[in-house]
Protein backbone atom coordinates (compact mmCIF):
# COMPACT_ATOMS: atom_id res chain seq x y z
CA UNK A 1 0.00 0.00 0.00
CA UNK A 2 1.35 3.49 -0.64
CA UNK A 3 0.25 6.37 0.65
CA UNK A 4 -0.32 9.49 -1.48
CA UNK A 5 0.43 13.03 -0.08
CA UNK A 6 -1.89 15.73 -1.25
CA UNK A 7 -1.86 18.88 0.56
CA UNK A 8 -0.12 22.52 0.46
CA UNK A 9 1.92 23.10 2.99
CA UNK A 10 0.05 26.29 4.94
CA UNK A 11 2.90 28.85 5.06
CA UNK A 12 3.01 32.96 3.98
CA UNK A 13 1.43 32.95 0.54
CA UNK A 14 0.63 36.61 -1.49
CA UNK A 15 -2.85 35.18 -2.12
CA UNK A 16 -4.27 33.34 0.34
CA UNK A 17 -4.11 34.30 4.19
CA UNK A 18 -2.72 32.01 6.97
CA UNK A 19 0.33 31.39 8.50
CA UNK A 20 2.23 29.40 11.45
CA UNK A 21 4.55 30.34 13.48
CA UNK A 22 6.73 29.27 16.60
CA UNK A 23 7.03 31.98 19.81
CA UNK A 24 10.16 33.06 20.97
CA UNK A 25 11.75 30.45 24.12
CA UNK A 26 11.32 32.27 27.22
CA UNK A 27 13.10 30.31 29.81
CA UNK A 28 12.67 26.96 29.82
CA UNK A 29 9.32 27.22 29.24
CA UNK A 30 8.11 24.96 25.74
CA UNK A 31 7.38 26.74 22.90
CA UNK A 32 3.94 25.66 21.17
CA UNK A 33 3.10 26.49 17.27
CA UNK A 34 0.60 28.72 16.89
CA UNK A 35 -1.80 28.64 13.27
CA UNK A 36 -3.72 31.47 11.96
CA UNK A 37 -6.27 30.90 9.29
CA UNK A 38 -8.81 33.50 8.85
CA UNK A 39 -10.17 32.30 5.82
CA UNK A 40 -10.54 29.68 2.77
CA UNK A 41 -7.07 29.27 1.33
CA UNK A 42 -4.41 26.69 0.58
CA UNK A 43 -5.60 22.98 0.63
CA UNK A 44 -9.33 23.27 1.53
CA UNK A 45 -12.85 21.94 1.83
CA UNK A 46 -16.15 23.77 0.59
CA UNK A 47 -18.79 22.71 2.47
CA UNK A 48 -22.78 23.38 0.74
CA UNK A 49 -23.61 26.28 2.75
CA UNK A 50 -19.97 27.91 1.78
CA UNK A 51 -21.67 29.43 -0.90
CA UNK A 52 -25.35 28.41 -0.66
CA UNK A 53 -27.65 29.39 2.06
CA UNK A 54 -29.01 27.40 4.41
CA UNK A 55 -27.49 24.46 2.80
CA UNK A 56 -25.23 22.06 4.65
CA UNK A 57 -22.74 22.68 7.23
CA UNK A 58 -19.49 20.15 7.72
CA UNK A 59 -21.33 19.11 10.59
CA UNK A 60 -24.24 17.89 8.64
CA UNK A 61 -22.41 16.04 5.67
CA UNK A 62 -22.06 12.71 6.18
CA UNK A 63 -18.48 11.05 6.21
CA UNK A 64 -18.04 9.27 3.63
CA UNK A 65 -18.62 12.18 1.31
CA UNK A 66 -14.61 13.17 1.98
CA UNK A 67 -14.37 9.81 2.71
CA UNK A 68 -14.13 6.73 0.74
CA UNK A 69 -13.25 5.53 -3.11
CA UNK A 70 -12.46 8.00 -5.36
CA UNK A 71 -12.16 7.56 -9.03
CA UNK A 72 -9.30 10.12 -10.85
CA UNK A 73 -9.76 11.54 -14.44
CA UNK A 74 -6.78 13.50 -15.69
CA UNK A 75 -7.88 16.91 -17.36
CA UNK A 76 -4.36 17.67 -17.68
CA UNK A 77 -4.90 18.74 -21.28
CA UNK A 78 -7.27 21.53 -20.73
CA UNK A 79 -3.84 23.60 -19.29
CA UNK A 80 -3.80 26.44 -20.23
CA UNK A 81 -7.54 27.83 -19.48
CA UNK A 82 -9.35 25.07 -21.24
CA UNK A 83 -13.21 24.18 -20.35
CA UNK A 84 -13.91 20.52 -18.74
CA UNK A 85 -17.05 20.03 -20.23
CA UNK A 86 -19.44 17.49 -19.90
CA UNK A 87 -18.31 16.23 -22.95
CA UNK A 88 -15.35 15.61 -22.15
CA UNK A 89 -16.05 14.08 -18.35
CA UNK A 90 -18.81 11.43 -20.41
CA UNK A 91 -15.37 10.12 -22.01
CA UNK A 92 -12.95 9.86 -19.49
CA UNK A 93 -15.26 9.21 -16.55
CA UNK A 94 -16.83 6.22 -17.68
CA UNK A 95 -15.79 4.64 -14.51
CA UNK A 96 -17.07 6.72 -12.29
CA UNK A 97 -19.67 5.11 -9.75
CA UNK A 98 -23.03 6.25 -7.55
CA UNK A 99 -21.60 7.93 -4.97
CA UNK A 100 -18.04 8.10 -6.18
CA UNK A 101 -15.36 10.82 -4.88
CA UNK A 102 -14.52 12.33 -8.56
CA UNK A 103 -10.81 13.85 -8.58
CA UNK A 104 -9.68 15.97 -11.56
CA UNK A 105 -6.27 16.08 -12.82
CA UNK A 106 -4.82 19.02 -14.17
CA UNK A 107 -1.21 19.06 -12.90
CA UNK A 108 -1.41 22.72 -13.06
CA UNK A 109 1.58 23.51 -10.88
CA UNK A 110 3.78 21.83 -12.81
CA UNK A 111 2.95 24.05 -15.94
CA UNK A 112 1.96 27.19 -13.62
CA UNK A 113 3.34 27.25 -10.03
CA UNK A 114 0.82 28.59 -7.10
CA UNK A 115 2.60 30.57 -5.92
CA UNK A 116 2.10 33.06 -9.00
CA UNK A 117 -0.47 34.73 -10.80
CA UNK A 118 -0.39 32.11 -13.42
CA UNK A 119 -1.95 29.48 -11.88
CA UNK A 120 -5.31 31.46 -11.84
CA UNK A 121 -4.87 32.78 -14.93
CA UNK A 122 -3.69 29.70 -16.64
CA UNK A 123 -6.17 27.01 -14.55
CA UNK A 124 -8.73 25.11 -16.29
CA UNK A 125 -12.22 25.32 -14.76
CA UNK A 126 -15.06 23.18 -15.09
CA UNK A 127 -17.83 24.73 -16.92
CA UNK A 128 -22.27 24.63 -16.55
CA UNK A 129 -22.44 21.41 -18.56
CA UNK A 130 -19.29 19.80 -16.72
CA UNK A 131 -20.49 20.85 -13.23
CA UNK A 132 -23.98 19.22 -14.30
CA UNK A 133 -22.63 16.43 -15.73
CA UNK A 134 -21.21 15.69 -11.81
CA UNK A 135 -24.04 15.97 -9.97
CA UNK A 136 -25.86 14.13 -12.24
CA UNK A 137 -23.52 11.34 -11.97
CA UNK A 138 -24.33 10.83 -8.63
CA UNK A 139 -20.44 12.16 -6.99
CA UNK A 140 -20.40 12.77 -3.32
CA UNK A 141 -17.92 15.10 -4.12
CA UNK A 142 -15.09 16.69 -6.39
CA UNK A 143 -11.49 16.71 -5.42
CA UNK A 144 -9.62 19.57 -7.39
CA UNK A 145 -5.83 20.66 -8.25
CA UNK A 146 -7.07 24.35 -9.98
CA UNK A 147 -9.31 27.02 -9.21
CA UNK A 148 -12.32 25.50 -10.84
CA UNK A 149 -14.18 28.69 -11.44
CA UNK A 150 -13.49 30.91 -14.30
CA UNK A 151 -14.22 34.05 -12.50
CA UNK A 152 -11.19 32.70 -9.46
CA UNK A 153 -8.65 34.66 -12.09
CA UNK A 154 -10.80 37.95 -11.79
CA UNK A 155 -11.32 38.27 -7.60
CA UNK A 156 -8.53 40.41 -7.48
CA UNK A 157 -9.97 43.00 -9.76
CA UNK A 158 -13.49 43.25 -8.61
CA UNK A 159 -16.11 41.51 -6.08
CA UNK A 160 -17.29 38.85 -7.58
CA UNK A 161 -21.67 38.17 -7.48
CA UNK A 162 -22.62 35.00 -5.80
CA UNK A 163 -24.30 33.80 -9.29
CA UNK A 164 -21.41 33.80 -11.48
CA UNK A 165 -19.36 30.62 -9.19
CA UNK A 166 -21.42 28.71 -11.60
CA UNK A 167 -19.65 25.40 -10.45
CA UNK A 168 -19.52 25.87 -6.98
CA UNK A 169 -23.30 26.71 -6.89
CA UNK A 170 -23.97 23.90 -9.12
CA UNK A 171 -22.27 21.25 -7.16
CA UNK A 172 -22.57 22.75 -3.86
CA UNK A 173 -25.92 23.24 -4.49
CA UNK A 174 -26.60 19.60 -5.09
CA UNK A 175 -25.29 19.04 -1.61
CA UNK A 176 -21.10 17.73 -3.05
CA UNK A 177 -18.47 18.94 -1.19
CA UNK A 178 -15.39 20.17 -2.51
CA UNK A 179 -11.92 19.51 -1.65
CA UNK A 180 -9.75 22.53 -3.29
CA UNK A 181 -6.04 22.87 -4.57
CA UNK A 182 -4.55 19.89 -3.39
CA UNK A 183 -1.28 19.15 -5.21
CA UNK A 184 0.77 15.40 -5.83
CA UNK A 185 -2.00 14.12 -8.19
CA UNK A 186 0.74 13.15 -10.83
CA UNK A 187 2.14 10.65 -8.60
CA UNK A 188 -0.86 8.72 -8.28
CA UNK A 189 -0.53 6.02 -10.81
CA UNK A 190 -3.89 3.99 -10.06
CA UNK A 191 -7.21 5.37 -11.59
CA UNK A 192 -8.62 4.48 -8.25
CA UNK A 193 -7.65 5.64 -4.75
CA UNK A 194 -8.92 5.18 -1.44
CA UNK A 195 -9.20 8.90 0.13
CA UNK A 196 -8.87 10.56 3.33
CA UNK A 197 -10.13 14.37 2.59
CA UNK A 198 -11.76 15.95 6.17
CA UNK A 199 -10.83 19.23 7.17
CA UNK A 200 -9.92 20.28 10.56
CA UNK A 201 -12.85 20.44 12.92
CA UNK A 202 -14.50 23.29 13.39
CA UNK A 203 -18.11 23.06 14.33
CA UNK A 204 -21.11 23.61 12.26
CA UNK A 205 -18.62 25.19 9.44
CA UNK A 206 -18.80 26.04 6.29
CA UNK A 207 -15.07 24.13 5.60
CA UNK A 208 -11.61 24.67 6.25
CA UNK A 209 -8.55 23.40 6.12
CA UNK A 210 -7.40 19.70 5.47
CA UNK A 211 -4.36 17.08 4.84
CA UNK A 212 -5.64 15.16 2.21
CA UNK A 213 -3.81 11.79 1.43
CA UNK A 214 -5.15 8.78 -0.67
CA UNK A 215 -4.19 5.35 -0.65
CA UNK A 216 -3.19 3.27 -3.41
CA UNK A 217 -4.85 -0.23 -1.85
CA UNK A 218 -7.19 -0.91 1.21
CA UNK A 219 -9.10 -4.22 1.84
CA UNK A 220 -12.05 -5.15 0.05
CA UNK A 221 -15.79 -4.68 1.45
CA UNK A 222 -17.61 -1.99 3.03
CA UNK A 223 -15.42 0.71 4.55
CA UNK A 224 -16.89 1.76 7.65
CA UNK A 225 -15.55 5.13 9.14
CA UNK A 226 -15.47 6.60 12.66
CA UNK A 227 -14.10 10.22 13.65
CA UNK A 228 -11.90 10.56 16.08
CA UNK A 229 -11.59 13.82 16.50
CA UNK A 230 -12.58 16.75 19.07
CA UNK A 231 -14.72 19.71 17.25
CA UNK A 232 -12.87 22.37 17.90
CA UNK A 233 -13.80 25.04 20.62
CA UNK A 234 -12.35 27.04 22.95
CA UNK A 235 -11.99 24.40 25.51
CA UNK A 236 -10.23 24.84 29.14
CA UNK A 237 -7.46 26.70 28.10
CA UNK A 238 -9.09 28.79 25.57
CA UNK A 239 -6.63 27.93 23.11
CA UNK A 240 -8.97 28.25 20.12
CA UNK A 241 -10.39 30.82 18.39
CA UNK A 242 -12.80 30.64 15.54
CA UNK A 243 -14.09 33.66 13.27
CA UNK A 244 -16.69 34.30 10.39
CA UNK A 245 -14.51 36.38 7.56
CA UNK A 246 -16.92 36.49 5.32
CA UNK A 247 -20.89 35.41 5.63
CA UNK A 248 -24.35 36.51 3.81
CA UNK A 249 -25.34 38.51 6.68
CA UNK A 250 -22.21 40.74 6.29
CA UNK A 251 -23.46 41.37 2.86
CA UNK A 252 -20.49 38.43 1.13
CA UNK A 253 -20.82 36.39 -1.73
CA UNK A 254 -19.57 33.11 0.26
CA UNK A 255 -19.53 32.49 4.09
CA UNK A 256 -15.66 31.76 5.01
CA UNK A 257 -14.49 30.53 8.86
CA UNK A 258 -11.33 30.69 10.15
CA UNK A 259 -9.59 29.36 13.42
CA UNK A 260 -6.77 30.58 15.13
CA UNK A 261 -4.81 27.66 17.20
CA UNK A 262 -3.39 28.88 20.18
CA UNK A 263 -1.45 26.10 20.93
CA UNK A 264 -1.20 22.27 21.76
CA UNK A 265 -5.24 21.36 22.62
CA UNK A 266 -8.08 19.34 21.10
CA UNK A 267 -7.41 16.57 18.86
CA UNK A 268 -3.97 17.76 17.25
CA UNK A 269 0.04 15.67 16.52
CA UNK A 270 3.34 16.65 18.95
CA UNK A 271 6.63 15.76 17.12
CA UNK A 272 9.90 15.53 19.40
CA UNK A 273 10.78 19.15 17.69
CA UNK A 274 8.57 20.26 20.84
CA UNK A 275 11.30 19.50 22.79
CA UNK A 276 14.24 20.44 20.84
CA UNK A 277 13.81 22.22 17.25
CA UNK A 278 16.53 20.30 15.85
CA UNK A 279 14.60 16.71 16.20
CA UNK A 280 12.49 16.13 13.58
CA UNK A 281 8.99 18.21 13.30
CA UNK A 282 5.54 18.51 11.73
CA UNK A 283 7.45 18.72 7.99
CA UNK A 284 8.95 15.58 8.60
CA UNK A 285 5.36 13.82 8.32
CA UNK A 286 4.92 14.14 4.46
CA UNK A 287 5.50 12.04 1.71
CA UNK A 288 6.73 8.64 2.85
CA UNK A 289 7.13 10.20 6.32
CA UNK A 290 2.78 10.81 6.41
CA UNK A 291 2.81 6.71 7.20
CA UNK A 292 3.93 7.61 11.02
CA UNK A 293 0.23 8.94 11.72
CA UNK A 294 -1.80 7.08 9.11
CA UNK A 295 -1.62 3.37 8.88
CA UNK A 296 -2.57 0.54 10.84
CA UNK A 297 -3.24 1.07 14.12
CA UNK A 298 -3.76 -1.35 17.41
CA UNK A 299 -6.32 -0.78 19.63
CA UNK A 300 -5.26 -1.66 23.41
CA UNK A 301 -8.37 -1.61 25.96
CA UNK A 302 -7.90 0.15 29.05
CA UNK A 303 -11.60 0.89 29.86
CA UNK A 304 -10.99 -0.51 32.71
CA UNK A 305 -9.01 2.01 34.41
CA UNK A 306 -10.94 4.79 35.98
CA UNK A 307 -10.67 8.61 36.35
CA UNK A 308 -7.10 9.06 37.84
CA UNK A 309 -5.86 5.65 37.49
CA UNK A 310 -2.64 4.45 36.80
CA UNK A 311 -1.50 2.25 33.34
CA UNK A 312 1.64 0.50 34.52
CA UNK A 313 4.12 -2.08 32.69
CA UNK A 314 2.00 -5.04 33.76
CA UNK A 315 -1.00 -3.66 32.09
CA UNK A 316 0.19 -2.69 29.01
CA UNK A 317 2.78 -6.28 29.03
CA UNK A 318 -1.00 -7.56 29.62
CA UNK A 319 -2.43 -6.38 26.45
CA UNK A 320 0.42 -4.66 24.10
CA UNK A 321 2.86 -7.75 24.34
CA UNK A 322 2.14 -9.22 20.68
CA UNK A 323 1.18 -5.72 19.18
CA UNK A 324 3.75 -5.58 15.72
CA UNK A 325 5.99 -2.31 16.83
CA UNK A 326 5.94 -0.77 13.35
CA UNK A 327 2.08 -0.07 13.82
CA UNK A 328 0.26 2.70 15.47
CA UNK A 329 -0.02 2.41 19.47
CA UNK A 330 -3.53 3.49 20.45
CA UNK A 331 -4.58 3.33 24.35
CA UNK A 332 -8.01 3.66 24.83
CA UNK A 333 -9.20 4.30 28.21
CA UNK A 334 -12.17 5.83 27.34
CA UNK A 335 -11.95 9.00 29.03
CA UNK A 336 -12.91 11.49 26.34
CA UNK A 337 -15.84 9.82 25.87
CA UNK A 338 -17.09 10.29 29.43
CA UNK A 339 -15.39 13.36 30.09
CA UNK A 340 -15.63 16.85 28.05
CA UNK A 341 -12.72 18.39 27.01
CA UNK A 342 -14.03 21.99 28.16
CA UNK A 343 -14.49 20.65 32.09
CA UNK A 344 -12.16 22.38 34.25
CA UNK A 345 -11.03 19.26 35.97
CA UNK A 346 -10.40 17.22 33.01
CA UNK A 347 -6.85 17.19 33.90
CA UNK A 348 -7.25 16.19 37.82
CA UNK A 349 -9.81 13.43 36.04
CA UNK A 350 -7.36 11.91 33.53
CA UNK A 351 -5.72 8.92 33.96
CA UNK A 352 -2.27 8.71 33.78
CA UNK A 353 0.30 6.56 31.98
CA UNK A 354 3.38 6.03 34.66
CA UNK A 355 7.00 6.45 33.72
CA UNK A 356 8.01 2.90 33.41
CA UNK A 357 5.75 2.24 31.15
CA UNK A 358 6.76 4.83 28.68
CA UNK A 359 10.03 3.89 28.72
CA UNK A 360 8.50 0.09 28.33
CA UNK A 361 6.45 1.58 25.25
CA UNK A 362 9.65 2.91 23.42
CA UNK A 363 11.80 0.85 24.31
CA UNK A 364 9.85 -2.34 22.68
CA UNK A 365 10.17 0.32 19.73
CA UNK A 366 6.83 1.99 19.03
CA UNK A 367 6.94 4.96 16.80
CA UNK A 368 3.15 6.26 16.86
CA UNK A 369 1.46 6.76 20.28
CA UNK A 370 -2.14 7.73 20.18
CA UNK A 371 -4.56 8.12 23.26
CA UNK A 372 -7.55 9.75 24.76
CA UNK A 373 -6.60 11.06 27.96
CA UNK A 374 -3.38 13.10 29.31
CA UNK A 375 -0.27 11.36 29.87
CA UNK A 376 1.08 13.73 32.57
CA UNK A 377 -0.01 13.35 35.96
CA UNK A 378 2.61 16.28 36.65
CA UNK A 379 0.38 18.11 33.83
CA UNK A 380 -2.12 18.87 36.21
CA UNK A 381 -0.69 21.33 38.65
CA UNK A 382 1.67 23.35 36.16
CA UNK A 383 0.25 26.68 34.10
CA UNK A 384 -2.44 26.63 31.65
CA UNK A 385 0.04 28.37 29.40
CA UNK A 386 3.06 27.04 27.77
CA UNK A 387 4.85 24.47 29.67
CA UNK A 388 8.31 22.99 30.85
CA UNK A 389 9.97 19.83 30.37
CA UNK A 390 9.71 19.12 33.80
CA UNK A 391 6.06 19.29 33.64
CA UNK A 392 5.88 16.29 31.15
CA UNK A 393 8.35 13.89 32.19
CA UNK A 394 5.92 10.60 30.85
CA UNK A 395 5.49 12.79 27.11
CA UNK A 396 9.28 14.02 26.97
CA UNK A 397 10.31 10.18 27.57
CA UNK A 398 8.20 9.02 24.56
CA UNK A 399 9.32 12.33 22.58
CA UNK A 400 12.79 11.87 23.29
CA UNK A 401 12.94 8.71 22.22
CA UNK A 402 11.55 9.87 18.79
CA UNK A 403 8.11 9.22 19.08
CA UNK A 404 5.17 10.79 17.45
CA UNK A 405 2.07 11.48 19.22
CA UNK A 406 -1.70 11.93 18.43
CA UNK A 407 -3.04 13.37 21.36
CA UNK A 408 -6.65 13.70 22.46
CA UNK A 409 -8.38 11.32 20.21
CA UNK A 410 -12.65 10.89 21.31
CA UNK A 411 -15.08 7.68 20.99
CA UNK A 412 -11.74 5.07 20.24
CA UNK A 413 -14.32 2.15 21.32
CA UNK A 414 -16.79 2.53 19.08
CA UNK A 415 -14.75 1.08 16.26
CA UNK A 416 -15.07 -2.38 18.17
CA UNK A 417 -12.30 -3.80 15.95
CA UNK A 418 -8.87 -4.21 18.23
CA UNK A 419 -6.95 -3.52 14.36
CA UNK A 420 -7.86 -0.30 12.05
CA UNK A 421 -6.75 1.71 9.60
CA UNK A 422 -6.16 5.19 11.62
CA UNK A 423 -5.51 8.71 9.40
CA UNK A 424 -4.69 11.35 11.60
CA UNK A 425 -2.37 12.99 9.19
CA UNK A 426 -1.67 16.97 10.72
CA UNK A 427 -1.74 20.30 8.95
CA UNK A 428 0.96 20.66 6.60
CA UNK A 429 2.98 23.40 8.53
CA UNK A 430 6.60 23.59 7.77
CA UNK A 431 7.82 25.47 10.92
CA UNK A 432 5.62 23.63 12.97
CA UNK A 433 6.89 21.31 16.30
CA UNK A 434 2.73 20.25 16.52
CA UNK A 435 -0.07 20.64 14.37
CA UNK A 436 -4.23 20.21 14.48
CA UNK A 437 -5.83 16.69 12.72
CA UNK A 438 -8.43 15.07 11.65
CA UNK A 439 -8.31 11.53 13.18
CA UNK A 440 -10.45 9.04 11.13
CA UNK A 441 -10.47 5.17 11.99
CA UNK A 442 -11.81 3.25 8.90
CA UNK A 443 -12.27 -0.66 9.16
CA UNK A 444 -13.41 -2.65 6.17
CA UNK A 445 -16.42 -4.76 6.37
Amino acid sequence: MRIYDLSNSLARHWNWAGDSFLPLRTGDELPETIVVYPKHGFTHVDAPCHMVRGSLTTDDCALSQLCGEAVVVDVSDCVPARPVTAELLSERGKSVRQGDILILRSNLVKHSPNTSQDYWSNSPFVDETGARWIVARGCSALVIDFPQDYPAREMGDRLIPTEEWTEHQIVLGGRLMHLEHVTGLDAIQEGRVFLFGWPIKIPRSDGGPARPFALSAWPAGQPKIFDLSMPLDAGWRNAVRIMRAKSFEAGDPVQETGFAWLGHSHTHVVTPAYLQESHPGIAALQGLGLAQVCGWANRIDLTDIGDGGVITVPSLEARADQVPTSEILVLNTGFSSRTHYSERDWLAKAPRLDLAAAEWIATRGFRTIAFDFELDASARGSRLGTLREADIPVEAALLRRGCVLIKNLVGIERVGAARFFLGAAPLRLPRGESAPARALAVRWA
